[in-house]
């Protein structure tokens, strides 16, 4: 038994409860704090938690930055592709002006 429980229990006998009441009042006691302990841990998180969560969220961010470098080097090179192939053929216009001026 804890000190704030053998406090308690010395209280509740010197207020003239009956030795096996104030017992079973301490041991519930205990029940309700131990119910409303695994309650909150439940819902709180706790600094170890939170490490954990900010390294998996640290490694997310890192692979999901790895993936738009890589994908902005795609588009670099598809676009340059672009513009390689669009110097190198002929336009439509300049189709049309060479076929007007029929070379010898």
């Amino acid at each position: 038994m804890g000190s704030f429980n053998a406090t308690l229990l010395a209280a509740l006998l010197s207020a003239g409860v009956s030795p096996d009441r104030a017992r079973e009042v301490v041991e519930q006691f205990d029940r309700a704090i131990d119910e409303r302990f695994g309650l909150h841990s439940q819902v709180l998180a706790t600094k170890r938690d939170v490490a954990e969560l900010q390294a998996a969220i640290t490694d997310r961010i890192a692979d999901s930055n790895e993936r738009i470098s890589r994908t902005n080097e795609r588009i670099a090179e598809t676009k340059a592709d672009l513009v390689k192939r669009t110097l190198a053929a002929p336009t439509a216009q300049t189709a049309l002006i060479l076929g007007a001026f029929k070379l010898p």
